[in-house]
């Protein structure tokens, strides 16, 4: 796919109330390439804000870079934003999840041992990961 037209279909996009996705060309520091920004409405996770319950909004974004000369199709290029999508709900969620009392957030991807927490959790989910999937539709 040629980069103008992944600009365009970026621009295309729709998702839930609040999400803007722009796309530009990155072929001056990677040939075949654009940068998705991604505007989305959330909430300031900080722990102050966690033990009054989230109530300040806010409206964060984040970049990607997608390789795009290799993809056939628009589809292709959708997979990609959805995995975009994926590592932003990640990402806030590392950030909301909390222990009460103290809030603490264990896997917090702003801090160097939050993200220790994740990466260690992550190279052992596997083993129970296929198990929570089936079991969270009722499909066991």
């Amino acid at each position: 796919m040629d980069v103008d037209t992944a600009i365009e279909l970026v621009g295309q996009l729709a998702y839930f109330p609040g999400w803007e996705f722009e796309a530009s060309d990155h072929c001056k520091r990677f040939e075949g390439s654009i940068t998705v920004k991604v505007t989305y409405p959330s909430f300031e996770t900080n722990r102050p804000e966690a033990k009054a319950g989230y109530p300040v909004e806010n409206r964060p974004y984040a970049t990607f870079p997608l390789m795009v000369h290799e993809m056939s199709n628009a589809t292709d290029l959708y997979y990609a934003i959805g995995q975009v999508i994926m590592k932003i709900y990640d990402h806030e969620m590392r950030e909301a999840l909390r222990v009460k009392p103290t809030y603490w957030a264990p896997f917090h991807p702003h801090q160097i041992d939050g993200i220790r927490r994740w990466r260690k959790s992550r190279r052992h989910a596997k083993r129970w990961e296929m198990q929570l999937s089936d079991l969270q539709f009722g499909l066991a």
